[in-house]
């Protein structure tokens, strides 16, 4: 099949939505598997929640609990189906490499589906049916890194940031596989410090370094001039420290695994503490840095600064958390606030501006910051400061919580019914483009 998509006639008239089209182009395939499991992950965690307050059979004697389903659903479902299908889109760009046919994609993608829905459907009635469903996804991930790698040997020109992402990559796929044993050895509390440990050192990874490598505001520390297009001078320092802080959280997750945290995790609280408090300093200067610059006054970049700004929040909520003085709930609660100040704020608000804008560029809409990205957006951050309100006073989570997860699966399903239309769809023919301002900064293409 041709790789490349089919045109729509001009006007009005859509072409009828046909499966083949999500064969056309990589993103397609892959950003609708994602979709399909955000979706069904949402829905999951939102009935989890209402089972609390209605008697329903939401669980299993001998399930997974709900909260390590939760864990992993989120940390490793949909987000790197996300990456795949904005990597097979962009890299060969990045590195003058010929793209990917979609139709090489598809046992990959569809291992991961399939995996995902196992668990997501199964695993909280049967632990076999969940350790199934990861090793599934295992070995989709492993053939989509295959995929990867084979661009990656097809290159004409390096590119770094690739390959960084393709190493933290590898992470990913070994998490489900070790996520599936130590739930065959009946330690679900060890897969779901394993899916916390893979957010901090493997998914948060990606979304820095590829960030580092679009974004105008983490790959140069200096704002350019309105009149100039490169900023004076590259900063990869500005990701190094939540780089490293990430790793550093990675770490404290993996004690856990084999039972209490150890003694030398508890010793290095100073490390703890300065890594996100650096981190979190470094990321909110940068972000009223570039606050007032004009560039970051485009819709996407603006969605995308604000997300960035979350991340300095979340470092700083984690750093005051890592204090010894502070009694166990407190901790406990700025934790909670931090781990979700960042998936949902910075991970959950950068995957949705990339996304959406990739997936309505590629489909020939002119405009990607449409009324109903707008409306999204909103209530992503209302569905941020509802969580935060049920981790930082928890006699409001018994209504804060149905409501963050109402809006996580209203967001999620709406998105897959727009842009899975979408991509099922022949391109529109694109209309003539104004003349479009000066790109600030030279990492993105």
């Amino acid at each position: 099949m041709n790789a490349s998509p089919t045109k729509a006639p001009s006007g009005t008239a859509r072409a009828r939505w046909r499966a083949a089209e999500l064969l056309a182009q990589p993103h397609r395939l892959c950003f609708v598997a994602a979709a399909l499991v955000w979706a069904a992950s949402a829905l999951a965690w939102l009935l989890a929640l209402l089972a609390l307050q209605v008697p329903l059979p939401m669980h299993g004697a001998e399930g997974v609990p709900t909260t390590t389903l939760h864990a992993l659903a989120f940390t490793l479902g949909p987000m790197p189906l996300f990456f795949a299908g904005f990597l097979f889109a962009s890299a060969p760009k990045w590195l003058r490499a010929p793209p990917r046919a979609p139709r090489a994609l598809l046992p990959g993608v569809l291992a991961l589906l399939g995996g995902w829905l196992l668990l997501i459907g199964l695993g909280a009635w049967s632990t076999a049916a969940a350790a199934a469903g990861l090793a599934l996804c295992c070995a989709g991930w492993l053939a989509l890194l295959a995929q990867l790698a084979s661009l990656r040997r097809q290159a004409t020109r390096r590119a770094g940031h690739f390959d960084a992402i393709l190493g933290v990559c590898t992470l990913l796929a070994l998490a489900p596989a070790a996520a599936a044993l130590v739930l065959g050895l009946g330690r679900p509390d060890a897969a779901r410090a394993i899916a916390r440990a893979s957010f901090w050192g493997a998914v948060l990874p990606v979304f820095l370094i590829a960030s580092h490598r679009m974004l105008p505001f983490l790959a140069h520390a200096d704002a350019p001039q309105p009149d100039e297009t490169e900023a004076p001078r590259d900063a990869p320092w500005v990701v190094a420290l939540p780089l490293a802080a990430g790793a550093g959280l990675a770490l404290q997750a993996l004690p856990a695994l084999p039972g209490p945290a150890s003694p030398w995790a508890a010793g290095l609280w100073p490390l703890h503490a300065l890594l996100p408090a650096a981190a979190g300093a470094l990321t909110l200067w940068l972000a009223l840095r570039w606050r007032a610059h004009p560039a970051t006054r485009a819709p996407l970049l603006h969605r995308l600064l604000r997300a960035f700004a979350w991340s300095g929040l979340a470092w700083l909520a984690l750093a005051a958390a890592a204090l010894p003085t502070l009694s166990g709930a407190t901790g406990a609660a700025l934790r909670a606030i931090g781990l979700h100040a960042m998936a949902l704020g910075f991970a959950g608000g950068t995957m949705l501006s990339m996304v959406t804008r990739l997936s309505a560029t590629q489909a020939g809409h002119s405009q990607a910051v449409d009324a109903v990205a707008r409306v999204l957006e909103a209530l992503l951050q209302l569905l941020l400061l509802a969580r935060l309100l049920a981790a930082a006073w928890p006699r409001a989570a018994a209504l804060a919580l149905p409501l963050a997860a109402l809006l996580w699966a209203a967001i999620a399903c709406a998105w897959l019914v727009r842009h899975g239309n979408w991509a099922g769809r022949a391109r529109l023919r694109a209309a003539p483009a104004a003349a479009s301002p000066k790109p600030v900064a030279g990492n993105a293409e």
